[in-house]
């Protein structure tokens, strides 16, 4: 899988128009901050990239090819449940809340998908988590449920769940807003080392340190439309436009 390319993204919600035309493209192990006040469309352009929400018009592309649409002659139709979960399986997504099982252990939540989706026999399956809750610094913790986990520690095994369908693209929504201030840096630190690792990741976030640190490029978006993008130590070092110097302000 190579690039993530937006081409026009419209989104509307009845006559609310949420994203009114992104273009931008994420290179293959790039790190791409966007940055902006809440309502801007920034949750709703992710949540577009696996098509948990359908753009109205534009197209984006995973590798080449449309998550959930297929081109017929000079038509898009939608592509089938199948199809379209055969594609998505390859875009890992980390949202807010954990969304953990709660009747199942921290190892059994990042078994579900490699033995319902990919198949994969239990025990390989129980190998690879093992592996991934040993990478997000969970290994003593395996066995417990998500009640008897902190914040950080159940975000981490959301991010070891996604980590656990091979993904070549993470998603990351606002990872550690829920989160009490001292549990952020664990998390950040997870995501730290899937960066040097070279995954692809486009990360929503307000934790401007982690934008400046990690990220490769950051796009500030306001009102549906992107109002600045670059490297982020020039961006949030010295922003160009008015909009992007008012929000800064306020968040630095």
């Amino acid at each position: 899988m190579s690039d993530v390319k937006f081409l026009n993204v419209h989104k509307n919600f009845g006559q609310l128009e949420v994203l009114k035309g992104i273009n931008l493209t994420v290179h293959k192990q790039q790190v791409v901050c966007l940055i902006g006040p809440s309502g801007s469309g920034k949750s709703t352009l992710l949540r577009c990239v696996n098509h948990l929400e359908m753009t109205t018009s534009g197209a984006i592309t995973v590798g080449g090819r449309m998550i959930g649409y297929d081109v017929h002659g000079d038509q898009l139709q939608e592509a089938s449940e199948a199809e379209i979960n055969k594609r998505r399986s390859k875009i890992g997504m980390v949202f807010q809340s954990f969304n953990l099982f709660g009747h199942m252990t921290a190892k059994e939540n990042v078994m579900f998908g490699p033995t319902k989706l990919l198949k994969m026999s239990k025990k390989d399956a129980e190998e690879h988590a093992c592996e991934l809750l040993r990478k997000v610094g969970l290994a003593d913790r395996m066995n417990n449920y998500p009640s008897q986990l902190s914040g950080g520690q159940q975000q981490r095994v959301a991010i070891a769940r996604a980590l656990s369908m091979k993904p070549e693209v993470m998603l990351f929504d606002e990872p550690t807003s829920a989160l009490d201030p001292e549990l952020v840096g664990e998390v950040l630190d997870v995501m730290k080392q899937l960066a040097r690792d070279g995954m692809t990741m486009i990360v929503v976030t307000h934790e401007m340190g982690f934008a400046r640190e990690v990220g490769d490029v950051v796009v500030f978006m306001d009102d549906g439309v992107i109002v600045e993008q670059g490297d982020p130590r020039e961006v949030l070092s010295n922003p160009q436009h008015e909009r992007t110097k008012s929000f800064l302000s306020k968040v630095i």
